[in-house]
């Protein structure tokens, strides 16, 4: 059985940054994902990196954060995330991002939606896939291994902690166990349940809940305002900080003062709205090329000189594994830490961005909460010894059973995965959207329990390169994580960010409390730390 100090479950920034976190804690590392190894569902991270670096201080960044989560967020890890933001971009500098910059030799920051002063950072449109780059190439040279195309089937949890894990390679079919002291989940959030474009598929959270751990605040998401819906491309938010403007359907300029959620609502209501990229001067240009270029090839759109129609769509989910400030899974409150198990990222809801992102936290989460998790877990592991390989091979072989069982039935009938996910997608989108009410939700969640009692079909019985299979074990942990939002929705009785109740909509009750939801649909309330 193989065994590292600790695993590190995803393929994007945050899983990245944690692996190599950990690696220079001396722990023994390895990268396991779900994708190939040159692909992350990073890609609907539209934006730069927020830093609070004009500012004589940290208080607008906060105010800003504050405001737009909706006084939800954390000030613990909004304080440590602040201030360390300047020492994480000048790392990531030193190994290589090629920033935009102002004539003086600093970073060029753009004013984006939510922000009262320039606060963002980029490289044009190209920013996480320059980081992704960039940090694939610094775990190369710590000799931490990376393997794709492996489907995480099962957490080995005891009353002492996390132990290990079940995977399945995908490629051989081969199931097998992995023996570790820290596990980091840092996978993406659950947006596929909504797109139904196999982006962003929930594998951390329903890990968690398929190990009995609650999840929390997964009422809130964050929709991208600026999606060419018709051709699924999200244009970067940082074409607004270089002069592009946002119009409504009566010609005038909408206003991105209260956030990307809040501009998104805003183009919803107004039925669409369209980005004119034409203000973007001709020394700007060269930083968003990609995105012309995308524009002209897959729409047949000249940004230079056409407008865009530009309808939102959500890219994140804001809820998850809740997390303490240094990156341990919490069970039930924040004194209740689950050892040797962390989670980082969109799998992660820390707290940082309380009932709505802001430009450029995104991007700033997943690395300081990457740096974290893994730095932690380092230290973890460092005092800590393996054990349980007993329960850990029961789990394989309780694995294999089921597999076996799966793949047996093959051909029997049922509903292909896909026919699911599309169901699940016209589920979501009508009744968890941008507007919800009870009886929407009530819908939802009876739709969501008729497809859960659904039998998936799959008709290949070959364990080798099986995606029947992969399709299946994805669609089945997606529809649990989204159960287990809309049983989040129902409990929050009002309006607050990006949850939008029309039955509840004003925010006098003011409940300052996180939702935390359990495996069988319950629901309870979470104080803020702060």
């Amino acid at each position: 059985m193989e065994a590292w100090d600790v695993v590190v479950i995803g393929s994007g920034v945050a899983a990245l940054r944690a692996a190599i976190a950990a690696s220079d804690g001396n722990a023994t590392v390895t990268i396991l994902s779900s994708q190939a190894i040159s692909s992350s569902s990073d890609s609907t991270i539209n934006c730069g990196f927020s830093i609070p670096m004009s500012e004589p201080n940290h208080s607008m960044f906060t105010s800003d954060t504050i405001r737009v989560g909706s006084e939800l967020c954390e000030a613990d890890v909004l304080t440590s995330t602040s201030s360390t933001a300047v020492e994480h971009l000048a790392e990531l500098e030193r190994w290589g991002l090629n920033l935009r910059r102002e004539g003086n030799g600093l970073p060029h920051l753009g004013k984006l939606p939510g922000q009262s002063a320039p606060r963002t950072a980029s490289t044009g449109d190209s920013t996480v896939e320059e980081m992704l780059l960039i940090l694939q190439e610094q775990t190369m040279k710590r000799r931490i291994p990376h393997r794709g195309d492996v489907e995480i089937l099962d957490i080995v949890l005891t009353e002492g902690g996390s132990r290990g894990l079940i995977a399945m390679d995908i490629q051989s079919g081969e199931l097998f166990a992995i023996q570790s002291k820290a596990i980091i989940l840092a996978d993406s959030g659950f947006e596929g349940a909504w797109n139904g474009d196999g982006v962003g598929m929930g594998t951390s959270a329903g890990l968690a809940l398929q190990c009995a751990l609650p999840l929390v605040d997964l009422e809130f998401t964050s929709m991208h305002p600026l999606t060419v819906s018709e051709i699924g491309l999200h244009i970067s938010l940082d074409v607004l900080g270089a002069g592009a403007i946002v119009t409504g359907n009566d010609g005038t300029a909408l206003s991105t003062e209260e956030g990307p959620d809040s501009l998104a609502r805003a183009i919803v209501a107004a039925g669409g709205a369209t980005l004119d990229l034409t203000p973007i001067s001709t020394t700007d240009r060269p930083w968003f090329e990609k995105t012309f270029s995308s524009l002209l090839t897959r729409s047949g759109i000249d940004g230079s000189v056409e407008l865009i129609p530009i309808m939102p769509m959500v890219t994140a989910t804001i809820g998850g594994i809740p997390i303490s400030s240094n990156g341990q899974v919490i069970n039930q409150d924040w004194s209740t830490q689950i050892l040797g198990l962390f989670a980082a990222g969109d799998s992660a809801c820390s707290g940082l961005h309380g009932a709505s992102i802001n430009s450029g936290d995104r991007i700033l989460s997943s690395i300081t909460s990457g740096a974290i998790a893994g730095a932690t877990a380092a230290d973890y592991a460092a005092t800590s010894k393996f054990s349980k390989s007993n329960i850990i091979s029961m789990a394989l072989s309780q694995a294999h059973h089921a597999h076996d069982e799966t793949l047996s039935s093959a051909g029997e009938g049922g509903i292909s995965p896909g026919i699911i996910l599309q169901s699940l997608s016209t589920t979501m989108q009508t009744h968890m959207g941008s507007e919800r009410n009870a009886k929407g939700l009530e819908s939802a969640a009876a739709a969501i329990q008729e497809l859960s009692s659904v039998k998936i079909n799959i008709s290949d019985r070959n364990p080798v390169m099986n995606t029947e299979m992969v399709a299946l074990i994805r669609t089945q942990r997606l529809l649990s994580v989204a159960s287990a939002a809309v049983s989040s929705a129902i409990a929050r009785k009002e309006s607050r960010g990006s949850h939008i109740r029309t039955d509840f909509p004003d925010l006098d009750s003011k409940q300052t409390h996180h939702t935390l939801v359990h495996q069988d649909g319950r629901t309870e309330s979470l104080s803020l730390r702060n």
